[in-house]
């Protein structure tokens, strides 16, 4: 097994993601760290073990460097674990190696990465594994936010079962954070899930009926990530089972729906004393949208207690839980997102109609303000002496010709006639004398017609014409109708019997009244009496 090594060159790393970038770059593209200046990885460009072409780096660890690799007979990505240089002349470090190498290959797990291959080279230790063309959990929360309570129950069913599966082979991961947790693409499946670094895993080897706890590290080691450690681990002389991996994976689950931890620590070692004796913050006071989630916040308080009797005993027993909880609270949580848009929707509608009008009232503000400088520049522009001067003159015409000389009332001058009195002006009236006849106490002249003098203007008379004839069609059919009628009822007047007898006799009464009238009136003097019969009559002025 051979290196071809290159000549190193300078480049800069990100201290957050160890992505390498050249020198030109300052600030890490994916998370805006500041990048550390480094000299290129000298594996980087060789060929390992003649079958490996070192491309470059995937990332870097407590214990090594990950490399991204080509395995040159199957033309595969590859990735490749190598222990630090640094790390080589530690024996704990070697066996811890060589344990991880031991216990990925002793689980065959669809969730779990595959190993195909390990060595050493002089004195160096490396795995050969599957090269996962994705996303950690941390990266997911970092880029997306919380995830949301259906994806969260599709991922963690996965972490699950692989937990369960290695569980059954005696294997206990002790290191579960969302850094291991790796979410790719596969047959067409997202959040497709893969548990990967076995470095701090244990084995525990039965035999003879009884367990035996085989560590690869020193007493009084604490081994694993503070935010995630069990209290058993924090103790680091406690043993530690499967339930301390339900512990870590309740931390996880907490965090990846609601972005915090359930400890408030500011430290590493505050973080453990957490672990150890305070407690957890219930999950649905971990944030405001969570405050109705109660079946999961009952879930994880199971799976975080201090105690591991009163954990969850198995993976299998917390997935079944775990999704109950899933489905219950998934409900109620989407139903509390779902008002708190429709309240957040009304607040912005309020919020739009209050600027609206408020913009409103600035436009009415600007107009009325452009109203009175523009009334301001008038009066200043009539300000001036010719302008003043004519104004004056104005008023004066209004004063002398503006009154009608009979009603008084304001008329147009250029017309010459009264709207109120419906007269004609004379046009050879002097100038004054509209003002002298309407003086208070002053006589009004009656309208005399004259040969100058016409009734009516040709204008109101047009317009007295057009009222007149404007009758509508259906005044037009009611005349003619009542029209009709009158003629009908004089001839059928006339042509009845009934009506001619009756006309007849009130004529005969009317005539016999007079006569009856004359008999019973006193003679005077020009009176003619009527004799009696056989007499004639006697002449007045004759005896």
């Amino acid at each position: 097994m051979t290196f071809t090594r290159s000549a190193k060159s300078a480049l800069k790393s990100c201290p957050e993601c160890f992505s390498e970038f050249e020198d030109s770059v300052d600030v890490c593209p994916t998370d805006a760290t500041k990048l550390q200046t480094v000299s290129k990885d000298p594996l980087v460009g060789t060929t390992l073990d003649d079958r490996y072409l070192i491309e470059g780096v995937i990332g870097r660890g407590g214990m090594g460097v990950v490399y991204r690799a080509r395995q040159q007979n199957m033309d595969k990505d590859m990735a490749i674990k190598m222990l630090y240089s640094h790390k080589v002349s530690e024996p704990e470090a070697i066996k811890r190696f060589h344990r991880e190498a031991k216990t990925v290959t002793a689980v065959r797990h669809h969730h779990i990465i595959n190993l195909y291959d390990f060595g050493m080279y002089q004195n160096q230790p490396y795995l050969v594994m599957d090269y996962l063309e994705g996303k950690s959990l941390k990266d997911i929360l970092k880029e997306e936010g919380a995830l949301s309570f259906e994806r969260a129950g599709r991922v963690f069913t996965q972490v699950l079962e692989a937990l369960a599966s290695a569980h059954e082979s005696n294997l206990v991961h002790r290191d579960l954070k969302p850094e291991n947790i790796m979410l790719s693409r596969h047959n067409n499946q997202d959040d497709w899930v893969t548990l990967i670094d076995f470095g701090l895993s244990k084995i525990i080897e039965s035999g003879d009926g009884s367990m035996d706890h085989v560590n690869i590290t020193k007493v009084g080691d604490v081994c694993g990530s503070p935010p995630y450690m069990c209290p058993e681990q924090c103790l680091s002389s406690t043993v530690v089972d499967p339930r301390s991996d339900l512990y870590s994976l309740g931390v996880v689950i907490y965090e990846s729906l609601s972005l915090k931890l359930p400890f408030n620590a500011k430290s590493a070692i505050e973080m453990l004393d957490c672990h150890l004796y305070a407690t957890p913050i219930p999950f649905n006071f971990s944030i405001p949208e969570m405050k109705v989630c109660s079946e999961m916040t009952r879930v994880l308080n199971t799976a975080m207690e201090k105690d591991p009797e009163k954990r969850y005993q198995s993976a299998q027993e917390f997935l079944e839980k775990f999704q109950e909880a899933v489905k219950r609270d998934g409900v109620k949580h989407r139903a509390m997102k779902h008002r708190e848009e429709v309240a957040q929707f009304h607040g912005l509608m309020e919020e739009a109609k209050a600027i609206r009008d408020s913009e409103h009232k600035r436009t009415s503000d600007e107009m009325d303000r452009l109203a009175v400088e523009t009334i301001a520049a008038a009066e200043k522009a009539a300000a001036s002496p010719e302008q003043q001067a004519l104004a004056l003159a104005e008023v004066a015409v209004e004063e002398i010709e503006g009154e009608c000389p009979y009603c008084g009332a304001a008329v147009t001058t250029a017309l010459k006639f009264c709207a109120n009195c419906q007269r004609q002006l004379l046009g050879s009236e002097p100038k004054g004398l509209g003002a002298s006849r309407t003086r208070p106490g002053a006589a009004r002249p009656l309208h005399k017609t004259t040969e100058h003098s016409v009734g009516f203007s040709s204008r109101a008379k047009e317009q007295m014409g057009n009222s007149m004839g404007g009758l509508t069609t259906v005044q037009k059919a009611l005349s003619m109708l009542l029209v009709i009628v009158a003629v009908y009822g004089c001839y059928a007047v006339t042509t009845n019997d009934e009506v001619i007898k009756s006309i007849n006799r009130v004529m005969s009464s009317m005539q016999n009244k007079p006569e009856a009238e004359e008999t019973t009136t006193t003679p005077d003097a020009n009176a003619v009496v009527k004799p009696a019969s056989g007499a004639k009559p006697a002449v007045p002025g004759k005896r």
